[in-house]
């Protein structure tokens, strides 16, 4: 792929079918609690990224029975209740925050054993202090480096009681505990520094947990805290179907309103679990329609060549989105303000910041603070998009680059590292150009 990537305009209203990967998010999860149930489980529609490659390598170096269909998207484990096979390795977690945090919870449960976790230069400046300090207070020892990877595990198994986590820089430490839990050798009560933090993923890792095996009577909440009592893992009687990624919907969510028409979004659900299905709301207020079908969302709009509304509101809850609805906002015909997104300054790179700057290489006015984003459009001007390795940097400009901004077709927004997007959408700019060259022979 051509890189910087040359973004091809829709030249037509967008008329066409698309399907997005399965959930990075529930495919590592359901990896993971595979590996800790007894007996062999059986997953379908899993995503295959560089993110789920690092969770499947790891659990292959732990010593678990692991095969894969990347054809029907399958992936078989055979799992040992509880119990890890290999307990001395060094594990490579690259970039992958859902590796690295949840393994890390993982691996303390063991009753002995010395691990060495480790990632690429964009991991070692993601902080993991606040978990390994959570840990630490329930028995395991870990030495971080100055808060950050490397980091070495030296576990004596969970004893349980209560704890508590500062999860404020991410609520994958709250689901890296929850997942944990049941193998503590006491019933676990997990309390929060802060009450305020995400909740979505957390209500996910619940769901999935109960699907694995953990009864709601092993498993209470209340406003502050989790409680998990001690209990083993099962392998799901008819296997798991991963969902397909509602993040990675929200692009197609938005592409009718950079450039009009009605797209088709195949195994997106209404009642999904993923918290980032709240997008489609965003996007019914800035003007689009939705049609929730049995296994799929038509999105359409009748905006024509009139400026859509700008998609402000505070994506606390569901900020993987964030830069859908910021990468749309010179398209608007009024500022666009994004709040309750300061956490996301401490993810695959600084999100806000990598915003600001390709908006406003794009001609934009973009106002930032520590953590909210508000873009005032303006004429859009040519302009090469830096990616900072971010996946979601990529595929938000992506869909402003299918807007005909110069009238004429011809591409004015270029990406750089394209390939990012392998992460949790490999083919992204695949499925993109199928959309494009759908709607051209559907114009026809």
């Amino acid at each position: 792929m051509q890189d910087p990537y040359p973004i091809p305009p829709f030249t037509v209203p967008v008329s066409a079918k698309v399907a997005v990967p399965g959930s990075k998010s529930i495919t590592n999860r359901a990896i993971l609690l595979a590996a800790l149930s007894e007996g062999e489980t059986r997953l379908d529609n899993c995503l295959f990224s560089r993110d789920t490659e690092i969770m499947i390598s790891a659990i292959q170096d732990l010593g678990f029975e692991i095969s894969k269909d990347k054809s029907q998207k399958g992936i078989n484990i055979r799992g040992l209740g509880g119990l890890i096979p290999n307990t001395k390795t060094k594990l490579d977690i690259g970039n992958s925050g859902t590796s690295a945090r949840f393994l890390t919870a993982i691996l303390a449960t063991c009753p002995e054993g010395d691990f060495e976790l480790d990632g690429d230069a964009a991991m070692r400046k993601r902080p993991i202090q606040k978990l390994a300090n959570t840990l630490i207070s329930l028995g395991c020892r870990i030495d971080t480096s100055d808060g950050f990877f490397p980091i070495r595990i030296r576990p004596q198994g969970l004893k349980g009681g209560k704890a508590t986590v500062d999860a404020s820089e991410s609520s994958q430490f709250v689901s890296a505990l929850l997942m944990a839990a049941p193998l503590a050798k006491e019933k676990l009560e997990i309390k929060l520094s802060d009450s305020s933090i995400r909740r979505g993923y957390i209500a996910l890792t619940l769901k999935m947990m109960e699907r694995f095996g953990i009864s709601p009577e092993k498993l209470s909440a209340s406003n502050d805290s989790y409680q998990v009592n001690p209990a083993p893992y099962s392998a799901p009687r008819n296997g798991y179907l991963i969902e397909s990624d509602a993040s990675a919907a929200s692009y197609f969510i938005a592409l009718p309103l950079s450039t009009g028409g009605v797209v088709e979004i195949k195994g997106i659900y209404k009642d999904s679990l993923q918290g980032d299905i709240a997008f489609a709301q965003i996007a019914k207020q800035a003007g689009v329609t939705l049609e929730w079908r049995t296994d799929s969302l038509v999105v359409s709009t009748n905006l024509g060549s009139n400026p859509i509304s700008p998609l402000c509101a505070n994506y606390y809850a569901f900020s993987d989105t964030f830069m859908t609805g910021a990468a749309i906002s010179p398209l608007a015909n009024s500022p666009t303000l994004i709040e309750g997104i300061g956490h996301t300054r401490h993810q695959e790179c600084d999100r806000i910041e990598a915003m600001a700057a390709g908006l406003a290489n794009a001609g934009q006015n973009v106002h930032e603070t520590e953590s909210s984003i508000e873009i005032t459009p303006s004429l859009l001007k040519p302009a090469t998009i830096e990616t900072y390795e971010d996946h979601r940097i990529a595929m938000s400009f992506g869909i402003l680059g299918s807007y005909d901004a110069l009238g004429n077709g011809k591409p004015w927004l270029n990406i750089v590292n394209p390939l990012c997007c392998r992460k949790t959408f490999p083919k992204f700019f695949d499925v993109l150009e199928s959309a494009r060259e759908q709607s051209l022979a559907n114009q026809s």
